[in-house]
């Protein structure tokens, strides 16, 4: 008898092992939810991105070692138009596969345009994105934006308390210097220099931004000792797509504040 209970013991404790030895590691969810701040035309809100300790995500456009989020309409009613702005990211990751993204609780200020005032509006998006820890994990939500949802006060005073969020557009940008230089149908190479950005010690970075979804930037560099900023615009699909230089600006912290300028002046 004590030799059976023994056997079964053992047994156990050897299924537990094995168990505990391709069990895949867990960590918890990041949380991703909508916000309304008003429900006037345009209507203003955000989506929050809560991560768990010690995680990160990453921005539009992290670079060659990052996932780029993708944000997909899956529906919507009595919507004009929907645009998302995307607060000013770090560089993070291990030297030599560095990305740019973010290492706290996210906020992604959202703006919705109504077709008809007297109609509610009603948004279904599905969002792909990535955090990072040791390992690196797409996560997916669809999510559901409306108007009448209550305003989030509380949601609200966080973002107006963030300092990482592009809170002005500049004039900065009227003195650059910009060239453009075609490597491809589907590939440019962007660079921008300003004399004041060179002279100026409160610039401590600068970044390429794109309004649209037809490009993507990749391979960002910075360098304050000439005042230069360069880039490689690609082409996201495979068919022909005009690159307008109007949607193209630049992001810097200036004194740790995020502030907006036009890349190339027309």
């Amino acid at each position: 008898m004590e030799q059976k209970t023994l056997f079964k013991l053992t047994l156990m404790l050897t299924l537990a092992c094995i168990n505990l030895t391709f069990t895949k590691p867990t960590f918890s969810q990041a949380k991703i939810e909508s916000h309304i701040f008003s429900k006037d035309n345009p209507i203003n809100g955000a989506i929050s991105i809560t991560l768990p300790d010690g995680w990160s995500t990453y921005w539009k456009f992290p670079g060659p070692n990052g996932f780029t989020p993708n944000i997909k309409v899956l529906h919507k009613e009595n919507l004009k138009s929907f645009n998302i702005s995307w607060p000013y990211p770090k560089k993070l990751g291990p030297e030599n596969f560095t990305y740019l993204g973010y290492d706290n609780d996210l906020l992604l200020p959202v703006e919705l345009k109504r077709l008809d005032e007297n109609k509610n509006i009603i948004l279904l998006l599905d969002i792909s994105y990535g955090i990072c820890k040791s390992v690196c994990v797409v996560l997916s939500k669809t999510l559901t934006i409306s108007d009448t949802d209550d305003i989030d006060y509380l949601v609200l005073d966080r973002l107006l308390k963030s300092n990482n969020r592009v809170m002005m557009t500049t004039g900065l940008g009227s003195s650059n210097k910009c060239r453009l230089k075609k490597l491809t149908d589907s590939q440019y190479k962007i660079v921008v220099e300003n004399l004041l950005m060179k002279n100026s010690s409160s610039i401590i970075s600068v970044l390429f931004d794109y309004e649209g979804n037809s490009w993507t930037i990749d391979a960002q560099s910075f360098y304050p000792k000439y005042g230069r900023v360069e880039a490689l615009l690609k082409l996201k699909e495979a068919k022909k797509s005009k690159l307008d230089l109007e949607n193209v600006s630049l992001i810097y912290l200036d004194n740790r504040t995020a502030k907006k300028t036009v890349a190339c002046v027309s």
